[in-house]
């Protein structure tokens, strides 16, 4: 498992840098369709689950344990992004780029680390629901965001 985690936290670390760079190109809902806070989140919920559904031929782990930890995984992920973001550019008053993709980085690892640890929040049934809502809420808000802060491009 530990192998699976080092090599986890490398792919979806490449892929989420991959994702940023193709929304440019390619308006699609994987990638983000703007610079806010929210479309950034899919650097992390659509890397997670390629590389876990790309990787369940190889596990060798009980695969509802390791889902139940891939959804914990990328809520923790996604709370270290949103809240070191806000924490520290509300401090200086303006973001900068290179903490944000440390803080990316620092996201993805801490979420291995829980992979690793074999750590969940849920129950599988749970982060089954949980994630089919994370789908809902990420599509729905991407095609019609909210007006305020968090959804609007920074």
């Amino acid at each position: 498992m530990k192998k699976y985690a080092i090599i986890g936290a490398l792919v979806v670390s490449v892929l989420g840098t991959l994702f940023h760079f193709l929304g440019d190109w390619i308006p699609i809902i994987l990638f983000p369709m703007n610079e806010s806070i929210f479309e950034h989140m899919k650097l992390v919920l659509f890397p997670f689950l390629l590389y876990f559904f790309g990787s369940l031929p190889f596990l060798k782990a009980n695969r509802m344990d390791v889902f139940s930890s891939f959804v914990s995984a990328i809520l923790l992920s996604m709370g270290i992004i949103i809240l070191s973001y806000y924490t520290y550019s509300g401090m200086l008053g303006w973001n900068v780029d290179a903490i944000n993709i440390i803080i990316y980085y620092v996201a993805v690892l801490a979420g291995f680390i829980l992979i690793y640890k074999k750590k969940t929040l849920f129950s599988f049934s749970n982060s089954v629901i949980f994630l089919l809502i994370l789908f809902v809420f990420v599509v729905t808000f991407s095609y019609y965001p909210p007006n305020i802060s968090f959804f609007k491009q920074k």
